[in-house]
């Protein structure tokens, strides 16, 4: 892409930015990151003729929106409260994808995530024993957001091992996923196993609000 502007400040047109993450993101369209900016989650500067201009980090920021809702199915209002609370999601010009890669990326020996979460070694060997966490032989951050909310249930007596039946199910899910996508993902096309990927994790996202809204419905009737 041509940089524009002054200074070594790489700025993109968007319809260089849609060309950029489309690969990614299939469904982008120029009207949807106007939508966004229409939203307020985007500032971007202008030409003289009112033509919009990215900077790296404005495409990153936009990366970790569609992130966002792609695989975590967050509306767009908490994402919004996100950026506004300044959660970082870049880390500089020569690595875009900055601190979320490196926080990705990171792993934990069980002492180091178990003082990050603090909790005891022993809470984080038994999750590692039932397979919660862990399941690739190393600990990233993941695994911290896992025995973080494992911790959190545990304060109301769910313990780690009464989390085996929701990782039964959860992998019942994903195999349910892998079957339907495995024609793409046993293909050996980079792009279509690409693509197959995106779409699970889009249907991990999908499946985890479905779950969400019924566990809400449930939770309703608890009351007399």
């Amino acid at each position: 892409m041509t940089a524009q502007g002054d200074g070594s400040r790489e700025k993109y047109t968007i319809g260089e930015v849609v060309e950029q993450l489309r690969p990614e993101f299939p469904t982008l369209s120029v009207s949807k990151i106007r939508y966004l900016e229409r939203r307020r989650l985007l500032s971007l500067s202008r030409t003289r003729g009112g033509y919009r201009l990215f900077s790296r980090r404005d495409v990153e920021l936009l990366r970790y929106i569609l992130k966002l809702q792609d695989e975590e199915y967050l509306p767009l209002k908490v994402i919004k409260e996100r950026i506004d609370r300044g959660e970082p999601f870049y880390s500089s010009q020569d690595s875009p994808d900055g601190l979320s890669r490196l926080a990705e990326d990171r792993t934990y020996t069980r002492e180091e995530l178990a003082e990050t979460v603090e909790v005891e070694p022993p809470f984080v060997d038994e999750l590692a024993s039932l397979g919660v966490i862990g399941r690739n032989g190393d600990l990233k951050q993941r695994d911290v957001e896992i025995v973080r909310m494992a911790r959190e249930m545990a304060k109301y007596g769910i313990q780690p091992r009464h989390l085996r039946g929701i990782m039964a199910a959860v992998e019942r899910e994903a195999a349910m996923f892998k079957q339907i996508l495995n024609p793409d993902l046993r293909s050996g096309d980079e792009a279509r196993i690409a693509e197959a990927m995106h779409k699970a994790r889009h249907l991990a996202g999908v499946d985890s609000r479905l779950k969400e809204l019924m566990m809400a419905s449930i939770i309703e009737s608890f009351a007399p």
